[in-house]
């Protein structure tokens, strides 16, 4: 049985937004990623977002747009966008599209987290 998709946001320490993505997220919930993440990135005690890709099976073209959109919104305010956790799967899709030569991929999201204070 597919694991359904789900997308939340978690605030950690006041400063860093986890963006909880899983099973298949596709075109189809990308209204919901939008409408969870881009009043956060207004935000300005936010030092970033971190990806969670942990339980995520599959992304599509879109989604992958929207994470570079993500990255590059981000940058421009000076906050960094992170991956965590990304399987082989969704390592690769990130990697095809060259996304993993911007934007720094962690095995866990603490690592990722533990980044920001570095």
């Amino acid at each position: 049985m597919p694991i359904v998709a789900q997308i939340k946001a978690e605030l950690i320490e006041n400063t860093y937004y986890v963006i909880h993505m899983t099973g298949e997220i596709d075109v189809n919930q990308l209204p919901v990623l939008e409408s969870i993440t881009k009043p956060l990135l207004e935000e300005n005690n936010v030092k970033g977002f971190v990806i969670n890709c942990s339980e995520l099976t599959f992304i599509d073209s879109k989604i992958v747009g929207y994470i570079a959109y993500l990255y590059t919104t981000l940058t421009h305010s000076n906050k960094k966008l992170l991956i965590a956790g990304a399987n082989d799967t969704i390592n690769d899709i990130l990697t095809l599209v060259g996304l993993n030569a911007i934007i720094t991929f962690f095995p866990t999201v603490d690592e990722a987290i533990q980044s920001f204070n570095i």
